[in-house]
């Protein structure tokens, strides 16, 4: 019973439940968060009333300073080091696919920045012997006897 009473409480509602819900769904502001949040407005407004009517309920997400982030995982980027990076990828200095090189008058990102991506030669684990001048031309023999022939002269 003392842990209970221990707990400090938030500020609950003062007045009664149902004429808040009411004023609520009134509320176009209101209308307008639940339709950017794609929700029925009655599901939204239950969402509120519960937070209002249990104030210690804890959020569904936290939101916390980049120096706590920083000293539980330093690995963990920070805003400005999120922010940093995706300009450079909009700028073209990090390359994301080769149809982003820039406007041609500009030097982009060279097509070896790429090679890993792509499947360049040092990247491959295994070669693909040559095929020899005979076997090929042996295919294209048989390939243009196999050819359908025209049904009438030009």
């Amino acid at each position: 019973m003392s842990e209970e009473k221990s707990k400090p409480e938030g500020k609950k509602l003062r007045r009664p439940i149902d004429d808040v819900r009411d004023e609520l769904l009134k509320d176009p502001d209101v209308k307008e968060q639940a339709s950017l949040l794609k929700i029925p407005v009655e599901q939204y407004v239950e969402k509120i009333l519960d937070y209002a009517s249990h104030p210690e309920k804890p959020p569904a997400i936290m939101i916390v300073p980049d120096e706590a982030l920083k000293k539980e995982d330093p690995s963990i980027p920070t805003v400005a080091e999120v922010e940093n990076h995706l300009q450079k990828m909009v700028k073209g200095e990090i390359p994301i696919i080769p149809g982003q090189t820039q406007d041609g008058f500009s030097k982009g990102p060279t097509p070896s920045q790429y090679g890993r991506t792509l499947g360049a030669e040092e990247s491959v684990p295994y070669k693909v012997p040559p095929k020899s001048d005979a076997a090929s031309k042996e295919l294209s023999q048989e390939l243009e006897l196999q050819r359908p022939k025209p049904k009438f002269k030009p």
